[in-house]
């Protein structure tokens, strides 16, 4: 076998690499659109969670609103109690939006304390979870990719070499 015979070899080896690289960009770019298409279809619920001391006009958010994947809205009536007297704070105090935002209307006897909210809303449910989990995994790749790259160099230049200095020597 000729040593350009021999350099040819590893030809394949550098294609298989890049075209795992494509298949992985290519497979980060579907789990995503995958997880971007869950729609909120799971109801859950949430008991007596507790705000911030509230003022008039001031916004809050309510936690499951930024940390459940695929939020949707929250529902319509939510029970909302003073959390130092257990006293039921009726609606005309406060206005609970779909997107998990509530805002105290006014400066009544229920401000300046904290408040427990119940409430039912919808997510996107674990396929979202999982699909977030993988995008995020696969994210990390690009992290090592120094290093791969590194070695792919090194596997060419040490085969490379091999080509050139090995094999036998006619006297």
């Amino acid at each position: 076998m000729s040593k350009r015979g021999q350099v040819q070899t590893i030809a394949p080896a550098i294609l298989a690499l890049v075209f795992a690289a494509i298949l992985l960009v290519f497979g980060l770019v579907i789990t995503q659109a995958l997880r971007d298409t869950q729609d909120a279809s799971v109801t859950s619920s949430v008991a007596n969670e507790t705000t911030l001391q509230w003022t008039s006009g001031v916004n809050q958010t309510m936690d499951k609103a930024t940390g459940e994947c695929g939020f949707g809205a929250i529902g319509t009536s939510p029970v909302v109690y003073n959390a130092t007297g257990e006293v039921i704070i009726v609606a005309a105090n406060y206005t609970m939006f779909a997107d998990g935002n509530m805002i105290n209307l006014t400066n009544g006897p229920y401000s300046n304390f904290t408040w427990q909210v119940s409430y039912d809303y919808t997510w996107g449910d674990q396929a979202c979870v999982a699909g977030n989990k993988t995008v995020i995994g696969l994210g990390t790749f690009a992290d090592f990719w120094e290093i791969i790259v590194l070695a792919i160099v090194i596997t060419v230049v040490i085969g490379l070499l091999l080509v050139v200095f090995g094999g036998s020597r006619r006297r």
